[in-house]
């Protein structure tokens, strides 16, 4: 795997399964790097909540795709992120 250094509040994650049309609404997928968080307008460090490994839904239309040595990966703002899987 690639080693990620995602910005900010910024997430990259590897979608599970293959997308279909229902996967338009939300997907699932496990994060694999995570940024080092967002700066509150108090200039505090608000780092992010979720955590490497972790596996979280969101919408089919959240974020960007990226692909390195053929894996697709998705870059999320945090907040896009619907849940974190209890599994």
């Amino acid at each position: 795997m690639p080693e990620f250094h995602p910005e900010r509040d910024h997430l990259i994650v590897k979608p599970i399964g293959e997308p279909t049309d229902q996967d338009a609404e939300t997907r699932r997928g496990e994060v694999m790097a995570v940024g080092p968080g967002r700066s509150l307008e108090s200039g505090k460090p608000h780092p992010v909540d979720v955590k490497v490994g972790e596996k979280v839904l969101f919408t089919g239309f959240s974020g960007a795709e990226i692909e390195v040595d053929g894996e697709t990966y998705i870059e999320i703002p945090e907040h896009e992120i619907l849940a974190v899987s209890a599994e």
